[in-house]
């Protein structure tokens, strides 16, 4: 035999998941394997005409406290965790008469799937497996001479394996697989503990686990010599990770940065029912609308920073008909994202093979967003709560001479939804449900307010407007002025009411101000930083 390979002569197979155990163990037969089964495995294949041995006939003790005692052994463990090597370890076996097991195959109760299920503590308990999770730890801490098998997926390349190695396993083989058990252990016993830790006592726990699966290794990171891959956790049925993609290139890093900032912004209008279009460029908003159809949205959007819009992404609350795909394959972006496409939008579209095309579903805004979001920073991982808190007119505080009226108002509460997608220091200038100037990531806010208002002074320039596209719009800051001097600079350009956080200990002055130029004013109370 070649160094390394371990002929299979004897297994033992506890299973909860029975899909494909008949074909599998038939297999085994094949090679003359002895098989040992625990009770409703071992039931299964005799069901189906397949003898096997007991684990009761190899421990002599029946399944004890109503099944959560059954492989816990020495005549079983013994026989997984002997070293073939050792002089000791053998003798121990000749002892107690006690055979080596090559192959173990079992995979866990579905405790995962019983607590998402939110089935009852009792039930939750009974499904938190020991027996099986022994049997992996110790098949796969002995994997120089034992196999183990966590789940039926790999059924089809264990047997081809044998067929290629005369029965017997490589060494390569038996690491990997230890590996791929460990890794199932490591998550069952998180998901175990999420479970424990789920009824929010401490919301930020000593030790942190979060669950993810790889979905698929992307082209590159955010540069093209930045290797990437995109990992989805668990909840991936119910949250924004479901979606179609109709056509185009994969996404890639950047597109799925922008795809999260894009669904963070239509995530924040789920109660608009007229119409909304964003169009996001590197993660910000540079043009955001409403309108009494998609197309004027789309076309009130695109309007406030035509320059940046171009390669960027268009998000969309509605379905997108070819009157409105025809418009926007005027311009180039990257991707469209919508809850649906005309079946003849999709026939027009895919003229732009490279395009990427994503529905989201028409029940978009059932989707659920996590609790929390994680960042890697150079220090290690930052944790914190997702900002869910929406601002309607009610919440409000007034504190102004001058009281907004019901439009300013309508614009004011859109306005900061807006302004919660922008990166910090951010600025949005809107009127009529559009936003006619955005400034966005730069290092003081009066930066980001000359950034905003020039790109007002463009569209002005585009429409050959008399006067500024500011004159009685309003201002929303995600954060308190700590001077009036970006006040100053938009009250000159016309708008006429301004909300953001308040807090700053000048907030008097900027209110103040604010009455001198007989603008109103209205505090959130909370401010939306986004870095």
């Amino acid at each position: 035999m070649k160094k390394g390979f371990v002929k299979i002569k004897r297994a033992i197979i506890s299973v909860s998941n029975k899909e494909g155990i008949e074909e599998f163990v038939l297999g085994l037969r094949s090679w003359n394997i002895e098989v040992i089964a625990s009770g409703g495995t071992a039931s299964t294949l005799r069901k189906n005409g397949i003898e096997v041995i007991d684990v009761e006939d190899i421990t002599g003790f029946p399944p004890l406290l109503t099944g959560r005692v059954k492989t816990l052994h020495p005549s079983i463990h013994g026989g997984i965790l002997a070293s073939r090597e050792k002089p000791q370890h053998i003798s121990d076996l000749k002892q107690n008469n006690i055979e080596p097991i090559d192959l173990v195959v079992c995979d866990l109760y579905p405790f995962e799937e019983m607590a998402r299920q939110k089935r009852d503590y009792s039930f939750c308990i009974e499904n938190i497996d020991i027996g099986g999770i022994t049997l992996l730890r110790a098949a796969a801490k002995n994997y120089n001479y034992v196999t183990v098998i966590s789940d039926n997926s790999g059924f089809l390349d264990f047997l081809k394996h044998l067929d290629s190695n005369d029965g017997s396993t490589s060494y390569e083989f038996r690491r990997l697989n230890a590996i791929k058990a460990f890794s199932c252990s490591s998550n069952y016993d998180g998901q175990v503990y999420k479970w424990f830790s789920s009824d929010g006592i401490n919301k930020f726990p000593k030790e942190k686990f979060i669950k993810s699966t790889l979905k698929k290794n992307l082209s590159y990171g955010e540069n093209a010599h930045q290797r990437a891959a995109l990992y989805q956790t668990e909840d991936y049925d119910q949250s924004w990770a479901n979606y179609t993609q109709n056509q185009g290139k994969d996404l890639s890093y950047n597109n799925h940065l922008d795809f999260d900032s894009s669904i963070g912004l239509i995530n924040g209008f789920r109660d608009y029912l007229r119409p909304l279009v964003g169009i996001i460029k590197h993660t910000n908003p540079c043009g955001v609308a409403t309108g009494k159809t998609v197309l004027e949205a789309f076309d009130r959007a695109f309007l406030c920073d035509p320059i940046s819009a171009f390669g960027g992404i268009i998000v969309s609350n509605s379905r997108i008909s070819v009157e409105v795909t025809e418009k926007i394959m005027q311009t180039f972006f990257e991707m469209i994202i919508a809850p649906s496409f005309d079946d003849k939008s999709l026939k027009l579209l895919s003229k732009k093979q490279k395009m990427r095309v994503v529905s989201i579903g028409k029940n978009w805004k059932s989707k659920v967003a996590n609790d929390h979001e994680f960042r890697s920073v150079y220090q290690g991982i930052l944790f914190q709560e997702r900002d869910k808190n929406e601002i309607s007119a009610k919440d409000l505080k007034l504190v102004t001479n001058l009281n907004p009226n019901n439009k300013e108002l309508a614009d004011l509460v859109f306005a900061w939804k807006v302004v919660k997608q922008v990166k910090s220091n951010g600025i949005v200038f809107a009127k009529n449900g559009a936003t006619v100037g955005i400034g966005s990531g730069q290092p003081s806010r009066i930066d980001s307010t000359i950034t905003a208002i020039d790109k007002s002074e463009k569209l002005k320039e585009k429409l050959g407007m008399v006067s500024s596209p500011l004159e009685g719009a309003v201002m929303a800051s995600d954060a308190f002025f700590p001077f009036s001097d970006s006040l100053d600079k938009a009250v000159s350009k016309g708008i006429k009411s301004v909300i953001q956080p308040g807090g700053s200990m000048r907030d008097n002055e900027v209110i103040d101000f604010a009455n001198e130029k007989g603008i109103s004013m209205v505090l959130t109370g909370i401010r939306a930083f986004k870095h």
